[in-house]
């Protein structure tokens, strides 16, 4: 069965510990926890601070549903800075230590065009990949309008360029619903490789959408239709609701609710 978790971007402004009790109080299942220089977990965090963040979503019954680079460049300029092997390496190793089954990267889309891009971000991720190999943690790719990797048949690509088990699918529903490429689709073409998923809600189709809150008046995003597409594969992992903290404050709220009618709380 599906499980419903919450983007902690929402929440950047809030604490992590405010957002995962918050979190818990509304019945969300788990936290998409956002890692980077500015983020609920820094890049850098100490043993003891991860085992503080592992403590508090036991207390609260929440799962760490992933690991989600946050205020840092995309894993494709990072890799032209030669800085993605660490920065990237880190963050694997924060989910290994907090139980996150997966880490996320935006492939980005580099200056020199898509070839070389393509390049740059293959290399990164072979030098990338044995170290999550070896800690058990998969590297979702997360599919994005105006970046290198924006349809499902391109995530396969990248998994067969690279050639680790560990790179997966990060299927963000709405993102490739705004580029109309079909809800059913793209969960058929994905389905034995997505980790984890993302819903925003959305007004509009790309380049001119407006992102709004899951389920709030005029969201246009057919969200039932993801959650019996998930369903028709088996799908048990977690979606995210992915919102922004200038979106109000009762956003996990509004969202949550409209998912639970397609997503029965997991026992």
């Amino acid at each position: 069965m599906t499980k419903i978790s919450f983007h902690s971007g929402g929440f950047v402004d809030r604490p992590l510990a405010w957002t995962i009790e918050h979190l818990a109080s509304l019945g969300y299942d788990g936290i998409e926890i956002v890692t980077g220089p500015k983020a609920h977990i820094k890049n850098t965090a100490s043993a003891g601070e991860l085992e503080e963040v592992r403590g508090l979503l036991q207390q609260h019954g929440l799962a760490p549903a992933a690991i989600n680079p946050y205020t840092a460049p995309n894993i494709s300029i990072m890799a032209k800075e030669k800085q993605a092997r660490e920065f990237y390496g880190q963050l694997i190793d924060i989910a290994a230590a907090v139980g996150a089954p997966t880490v996320n990267f935006l492939p980005g889309t580099l200056p020199e065009g898509d070839t070389e891009t393509w390049k740059i971000l293959v290399l990164a991720l072979k030098e990338i990949a044995p170290h999550a190999e070896a800690r058990g943690i998969f590297l979702s790719c997360h599919n994005h309008e105006g970046m290198l990797i924006d349809t499902p048949e391109k995530v396969l690509l990248l998994r067969d360029h690279v050639g680790s088990p560990q790179i997966k699918a990060l299927c963000d529903i709405t993102n490739f619903y705004i580029l109309r490429y079909p809800v059913e689709d793209a969960v058929r073409v994905l389905s034995p490789h997505i980790v984890h998923a993302h819903v925003k809600g959305v007004k509009g189709m790309y380049p001119y959408n407006q992102f709004l809150i899951p389920g709030e008046p005029g969201d246009e995003l057919p969200f039932p239709r993801f959650a019996r597409a998930l369903e028709s594969i088996g799908y048990d992992r977690f979606v995210s609701v992915e919102v922004f903290s200038w979106m109000s404050a009762d956003k996990a709220r509004i969202a949550v609710e409209m998912m639970r009618q397609s997503v029965p709380k997991a026992k």
